[in-house]
């Protein structure tokens, strides 16, 4: 915020003078940090005999999941497998691995740290097509606009919304002096 005219009268200061202002302010910082979307992140514990380990591997890779560790179990005929795998992606994750190893693993799974999701949401130049699987750079654009259509919001998210015409300018002539130099740059690379 760079200046507030706050009225002189102590009836009109109250917060519905103040909150709709920082509001704004708030909502267009976010928007102009990049935002990132996070997710949380199990980690899976897998028990499974070593003929049954490369099934599990295929299972959380499928799963946009990654193998920490793989190492025999002390004393029996098992491999213990560690892997993170997304909390949306686990929703079957364990049928799906007794499927794939004939029901002999098992696991555990618990919440270890959020991850980010790949891709930016406000990325505008994304295509979601329905019924098909979105490429893991499109995930975040995709949860986000899944998650508005859901709560009846618009899929379109604008900054300018929340600033004032002078401030629009200012960001419009600084975004076409950027383009400007990034074009010169390559004029002299050639």
């Amino acid at each position: 915020m760079l200046d507030a005219v706050v009225a002189t009268e102590p009836i009109y200061r109250g917060g519905g003078q103040i909150i709709p202002t920082a509001r704004r302010v708030v909502y267009s910082a976010f928007l102009t940090a990049t935002p990132r979307l996070m997710e949380p992140t199990y980690e899976v514990e897998i028990q499974a005999p070593a003929d049954a380990v490369s099934a599990v591997y295929t299972v959380v890779a499928r799963r946009r999941g990654h193998v920490t560790s793989d190492a025999p179990k002390p004393g029996s005929p098992f491999y213990i497998v560690k892997a993170f795998v997304p909390a949306i992606d686990s929703f079957g994750f364990e049928t799906d691995l007794r499927v794939h190893t004939q029901g002999q693993a098992f696991c555990q799974q618990l919440f270890h740290h959020w991850a980010v999701v790949p891709g930016d949401p406000l990325d505008k130049t994304i295509i979601l097509r329905p019924l098909e699987p979105s490429p893991p750079p499109h995930l975040a654009r995709e949860f986000m606009v899944k998650t508005r259509r859901r709560k009846g919001l618009s899929e379109d998210v604008s900054i300018n919304k929340f600033f004032d015409e002078p401030m629009l300018l200012k960001l419009a002539d600084a975004e076409q002096d950027d383009g400007l130099a990034a074009l010169m740059g390559e004029k002299a690379v050639w």
